[in-house]
């Protein structure tokens, strides 16, 4: 097994997506008999994690059908504990950040159309009311792109971008924490991704551009906010129906490499991840390797490897890299519908 250079203190929670007791927060961590995890919250349909800033706090989102909820767990040298849970003001929340002061928490309402603002306490608990901020717009693809459906917020300076699937868009917000609530949020600039794109997530690459995942359009994007245009290639080299889920490829997560040079690419259907080199300025597919997993849902980058969940498989693995490029799975861990990955620091 490739040495994934966990510190002392690091641990890998999975978000174990499902709608039994088993599924929920799990912490696992590497001892001499390899890995062993252990369930720390029941939480029906958790889809996403992320970290505070400064805090040992973790926070997630969780829910399809109904109203979607918000969590929040303290995760120290201290123990765990359940700090906060509440309705996300919207359904199906997929995804959320906080920002860079540690004052707010933001969540996407996929299907309602929202960006839920919550405050937090100096804890890292949830410290008041919760706002919504609307969002307009829609695509050519109905079934899909009937309104706005944002899949992913996240910080690149001071500024939220949001991916904005449903409209076709890369949103941008000015932030203003001590202005509290949905006035915290002004959108100052929103950049059209070609029509039916769908974008569902981005990185930012070393020279400030956006590399963003096409899940609609089965395509990678690459280009500058405020742009004239992006550079855009297939998200695979595969043809044919998919092998997990739908006959149609619905690529999903991408995450950059250390050094900035590679994007990793999740195509869910094909059950692939697709390395490309984005050094210059045209993104080329250099790589594509099969993770041996049904639905790789979430990608982590460690150095010398990836971690990726396969929600479908119920199983994380380790795709080694070399110079760069994904090579055969091992299997690290199993975990009922393993949908997403963490690592945090215990402090």
């Amino acid at each position: 097994m490739v040495d994934l250079d966990f510190a002392v203190d690091e641990v890998l929670l999975v978000a174990s997506r499902g709608t039994e007791d088993r599924h929920g927060l799990w912490l696992w961590k590497e001892g001499s008999a390899g890995w062993q995890g252990r369930q720390l919250d029941t939480v029906r349909q958790l889809s996403s994690l992320c970290g505070h800033p400064t805090l040992p706090v973790v926070y997630g989102t969780a829910g399809v059908d109904a109203e979607g909820t918000l969590h929040a767990w303290h995760i120290g040298a201290d123990g765990e504990r359940t700090l906060s849970a509440r309705e996300s003001g919207g359904s199906e929340p997929c995804h959320l950040t906080v920002d860079p002061s540690g004052r707010l928490l933001i969540a996407t309402n996929y299907t309602t159309s929202t960006l839920a603002i919550q405050p937090l306490g100096a804890d890292g608990a949830f410290g008041g009311g919760l706002e919504l901020v609307a969002l307009a717009g829609g695509g050519p693809e109905l079934e899909r792109q009937d309104a706005a459906h944002p899949h992913q917020a996240f910080f690149k300076g001071d500024t939220l971008i949001v991916i904005d699937l449903g409209a076709d868009l890369v949103r941008e917000f000015r932030v203003d924490p001590a202005r509290g609530g949905a006035a915290s949020l002004e959108e100052v600039r929103v950049t059209p991704t070609p029509p039916g794109s769908g974008p569902r997530h981005g990185v930012v690459l070393p020279d400030g551009r956006l590399a963003v995942s096409g899940e609609l359009g089965e395509n990678l994007l690459v280009g500058h906010l405020g742009g004239e245009g992006w550079a855009d290639i297939r998200s695979t080299r595969l043809t044919g129906p998919g092998k997990a889920r739908w006959d149609r490829n619905y690529p999903g997560d991408i995450q950059r490499a250390l050094d900035g040079r590679h994007v990793y690419f999740a195509n869910r259907s094909h059950n692939t991840i697709a390395t490309f080199d984005v050094s210059g300025a045209e993104p080329v597919l250099v790589g594509e390797v099969d993770t041996g997993v049904d639905w790789p849902q979430h990608i982590v980058v460690r150095a010398g490897a990836l971690l990726v969940a396969g929600w479908d498989s119920s199983r994380v693995v380790v795709l080694p890299l070399d110079e760069g490029i994904p090579q055969a799975p091992e299997t690290l861990l199993e975990c009922d519908g393993a949908g997403w990955l963490h690592v945090h620091r215990i402090a």
